[in-house]
């Protein structure tokens, strides 16, 4: 019934899940279902769209098939609020693909705040079926770049075209999405990924004066090919620093690095506002935001106290691991907010301080010693200076383990395709896993590095710190 060839209205929608009451009840009754992550009421879920807050309450938006857990019907945006990142009331589909703009999808986009105004940013895909020989990547698709302004969060207002495939680069294939909008000195950046016509990744630059009129400025990229496309690309200014994130799509495995099937990066950028001109300064190989296997697409915004708080999705394109959950007719989620920071040149990410909140039943251990039943719902910090090695099972199975300069989350039998994903680290001073039912986020070295990750093992009987000198681990259990 439902797919890309067809608009999808909301009227259509509700129909169609008016029939669903019973399939939402026994999803939500999952055992597998999350504590503190965002997940789909049904179907599938990727990339954070629209993240904004107003008033008190932060709005989460993000892409969503409800019609297939597998993803192949067309994507719309779904609506979530919360006060304080723990309980969120879900609002339901907000964004439907129901124009000749964007008939085959509502794709990434962004929210804007300006002068009590929100600013919707979005791609509309559309796909033509009038002949079998396109390609969809030279021939055959438009992305456009479409504009809504509302005051209400719920009703995001008229659709109107931003950029379209006519204000492109000659050199720019018809892969242009993902708008996310920048504001400096009174002028307006909107920064969109691409894909040029021989298959090198940028990010295209347009500015604004009013946020309606927008023009061609420049791009950035790497002197050296470093994948097809990047998606998903987030400016934005940062502790004195300029700093894009965008995930680069077809980067082969160097090492340790990029052994996902497509990536998450971030660059600090040198800014000439008044050319413009963004320079990458770095010109090695790219740091990854999160080295685990299940991140992509992640999104920033700056909330009403001044933090960058940055929100991904857990999952990746073309993955080949499986998620047990999309036979019972759900799977994908968004990471916890993470609170962002540039140290030392690094940028650093801690879960939001909401998340806190969860905490009990606190227990302080050495290592050699066990923490008995820990469940699979957890908040573990380990202070680690000094160690040269370290092992702590998590899970059934599954280890996070650092030796020589490498800390390791290991999935050994239970990964599902996952196997093993490491990052490299001189030291190890502290390590925090945040573990939800089926998912586990892991920072070290206040945030320096993370890996994030789907595990479906069964709880560990007991956890046991091991390794030498004198470390210890702040063991809370999770429950609302």
């Amino acid at each position: 019934m439902f797919d890309q060839k067809h608009k999808v209205t909301r009227s259509d929608y509700e129909q169609w899940r008016a029939g669903q009451d019973e399939t939402a009840v026994r999803i939500a009754a999952d055992p597998d279902r999350l504590l503190l992550h965002v997940e789909p009421e049904l179907g599938w879920l990727n990339d954070p769209n629209g993240l904004v807050q107003v008033g008190d309450t932060y709005h989460i938006y993000h892409q969503y098939d409800p019609f297939d857990a597998a993803h192949g019907g067309p994507v719309l945006w779904n609506h979530l609020t919360t006060k304080d990142f723990v309980t969120y009331e879900d609002r339901g589909p907000a964004l439907f693909p129901d124009s000749d703009m964007d008939s085959s999808g509502a794709y990434s986009g962004s929210a804007f705040v300006r002068d009590g105004k929100i600013h919707y940013f979005y791609t509309g895909n559309v796909k033509h079926f009038d002949r079998d020989d396109y390609d969809y990547v030279l021939t055959g698709r438009d992305q456009n770049q479409i504009h809504m302004v509302t005051d209400n969060p719920d009703e995001l207002g008229e659709k109107r075209l931003a950029v379209g495939p006519r204000d492109h680069p000659d050199d720019i294939g018809t892969h242009v999405r993902d708008p996310k909008v920048l504001e400096h000195d009174g002028v307006f950046y909107m920064v969109l990924g691409a894909r040029t016509k021989d298959d090198r990744g940028c990010v295209l630059v347009y500015t604004s004066h009013d946020l309606e009129c927008w023009k061609y400025a420049t791009r950035i990229e790497l002197g050296e090919k470093f994948g097809f496309m990047w998606e998903c690309p987030d400016l934005f200014e940062l502790d004195g620093e300029l700093v894009l994130v965008c995930c680069p799509q077809g980067v082969p495995a160097e090492g340790w690095r990029y052994r996902n099937p497509h990536q998450c990066v971030w660059f600090r950028i040198e800014a000439d506002w008044d050319a413009p001109s963004f320079k990458i300064i770095e010109q090695g190989l790219p740091q990854m935001v999160d080295a685990g296997f299940d991140f992509y697409a992640p999104q920033s915004f700056e909330d009403a106290v001044g933090r960058r708080l940055m929100i991904g999705w857990v999952g990746c394109p073309d993955a080949t691991a499986e998620n047990p959950t999309v036979e019972r007719g759900w799977q994908c989620a968004l990471t916890v907010p993470r609170e962002l920071s540039m140290r030392d040149g690094k940028l650093c990410q801690w879960p939001a301080r909401e998340i806190e909140k969860l905490r009990s039943d606190g227990v302080r251990v050495a290592a050699g010693e066990l923490v008995e039943d820990p469940g699979r719902l957890f908040d573990a910090v380990v202070s680690c200076e000094g160690v040269k090695t370290f092992e702590l099972e998590i899970r059934e199975g599954i280890f996070v383990r650092y030796a020589d300069e490498m800390l390791t989350l290991d999935m050994g039998d239970e990964g599902f395709g996952r196997d093993q994903r490491s990052v490299e680290l001189s030291e190890l001073r502290d390590l925090r896993v945040l573990s939800d039912t089926t998912l586990v986020e892991i920072f070290a070295n206040d945030g320096e590095a993370a890996l994030t990750s789907r595990i479906y093992s069964p709880a560990a009987s007991a956890m046991k710190l091991q390794t030498e000198g004198a470390p210890s681990m702040e063991f809370y259990r999770l429950a609302r």
